[in-house]
């Protein structure tokens, strides 16, 4: 995983201007710093329902920004469309503070938040990529798969997703979730899925996993952070 400091600075460690993506990048550093704090919390109270488990840590992110002085707002359930009383939400939406508080702060990005267990229902274990059928129907319920249709961050080029391991490891998870997308690239879909969009390696720092893939849109590709991390017990 990258370093903090690395991401703000350029390859040969002078400060070089303005970096590209650098706003999103600090979001990227921010939740990967709340990530340990929070899993010793929701292990602490057993907390375990995705709901809960993105709820809670979108408030440790507010409050490490708060300590920290970035200028940073976790929301729960960000509504794509706040005009519309039936439109989706992604699990947590970063907004920039706005020095005039007549403004509304602007979002910057979004997070998806799921589960990797064994413990889910059968139908529901693709989730993190793709959803499922249900009387009939396909419910598009999956975390990439929301991204890829554009129900998601249709605005943004970059946006993430929070893997709640809690089971098995990592790279294990990885390789099911590759394995999954490969699958969907020799199946009929719209917009296609195609093995290019595979996470890429994991680069792994105490509990918190990062890796990244590329989605591919119909209104064009969209950068995909995976931040990961292990709720297995305490050692």
């Amino acid at each position: 995983m990258a370093h903090p400091k690395r991401r703000m600075l350029g390859g040969a460690g002078d400060l070089c201007g303005p970096i590209p993506n650098a706003q999103f990048n600090s979001v990227v550093d921010l939740i990967s710093l709340s990530l340990p704090l929070f899993a010793k919390s929701a292990l602490q109270d057993e907390i375990k329902s995705e709901n809960g488990l993105n709820r809670r840590l979108a408030r440790f992110v507010s409050n490490i920004a708060a300590q920290r002085e970035l200028p940073f707002i976790a929301q729960p359930e960000s509504m794509e469309d706040e005009t519309s009383g039936s439109s989706p939400a992604t699990d947590i939406g970063i907004h920039l503070k706005a020095d005039d508080i007549e403004s509304d702060p602007p979002k910057v990005t979004v997070f998806e938040g799921k589960r990797l267990s064994t413990n889910l229902p059968k139908h529901r274990r693709k989730e993190y990529v793709i959803g499922h059928d249900k009387d009939g129907k396909h419910v598009k319920c999956g975390g990439i798969e929301r991204f890829k249709l554009s129900i998601h961050a249709k605005e943004f080029k970059r946006a993430g997703m929070i893997g709640y391991v809690q089971d098995g490891t990592s790279e294990n998870w990885r390789t099911q979730v590759n394995t999954c997308i490969a699958e969907l690239s020799c199946q009929q879909h719209n917009p296609s899925w195609a093995v290019q969009e595979q996470l890429t390696s994991l680069a792994k720092n105490e509990r918190v996993s990062e890796c990244s893939s590329i989605v591919s849109r119909v209104d064009g590709n969209l950068h995909l952070t995976h931040l990961w991390i292990d709720l297995g017990q305490e050692d």
